[in-house]
């Protein structure tokens, strides 16, 4: 079974890079497989939807040749980077905009991470929880005179940065500022939240920087800025 699903992979594989279609004739030949098997994977791959059949010329006399095409997987990035480029206004206002689509993201996800951070978290730790639950992996993270520098990889909206990074900036700002919002009594302290994105590779390094506030009052706030990139 694990031979059939790895050789099952590797024809999609092929299929997915490939630029125009391809008979079952040349997949048996560049994996090394008998074609009789190729077939027997196109078949359930299509059965499946991942593969599509499509007519190829007639070189000589004899049977149509057929040949196969990966179905494009639906992509949620392309989605999102397309609303994202409609939010409309100017930059700032966009930002501002995608801060209020990344706050109330986290309110919808609020029971799915069911935080329950204990009584001596910092914001820091919360942090990472938080994104870790969210498919980001923490790399490394470090804390010296209360600046978090965190590193993360498999960042989700690291494609839609290098077209729209005031908006991908905007939703990382409002979900983490969401998340320390809402345990403000336990961390005693409010937060305010910068992200810049790292548009590159997919990997973000993210620094939360932490002032004290002022003679304790709220219009004087914490500082705790997150700086990705």
């Amino acid at each position: 079974m694990a031979r059939r699903v790895k050789q099952r992979e590797r024809i999609l594989g092929l299929l997915r890079e490939s630029s125009g279609p391809v008979d079952a004739h040349h997949l048996a030949a560049t994996l090394d497989l008998h074609v009789t098997t190729v077939r027997f994977h196109l078949a359930s791959l299509g059965e499946e939807g991942l593969v599509r059949t499509r007519q190829l010329p007639i070189e000589r006399v004899g049977r149509p040749r057929l040949g196969y095409v990966a179905v494009k997987e639906p992509s949620y990035t392309d989605l999102v980077a397309l609303l994202a480029a409609r939010i409309g206004g100017t930059p700032t206002e966009r930002e501002d905009r995608a801060f209020e689509v990344g706050s109330d993201w986290a309110g919808m996800l609020a029971l799915a991470l069911a935080l329950a951070p204990a009584p001596t978290v910092d914001a820091g730790t919360l942090v990472i929880d938080a994104l870790q639950q969210l498919g980001f992996e923490t790399q490394s993270a470090t804390n010296a005179f209360g600046t978090h520098s965190l590193t993360l990889c498999t960042c989700p909206l690291a494609e839609i940065a290098r077209t729209n990074p005031e908006v991908v900036r905007g939703i990382q700002r409002g979900l983490i500022q969401r998340v320390l919002d809402d345990h403000a009594d336990l961390l005693r302290s409010r937060y305010a939240v910068d992200v810049r994105p790292d548009p590159q590779d997919g990997n973000c390094l993210v620094q939360l920087v932490l002032r004290p506030e002022k003679d304790g009052t709220t219009s004087a706030r914490d500082d705790g800025r997150v700086v990705t990139g």
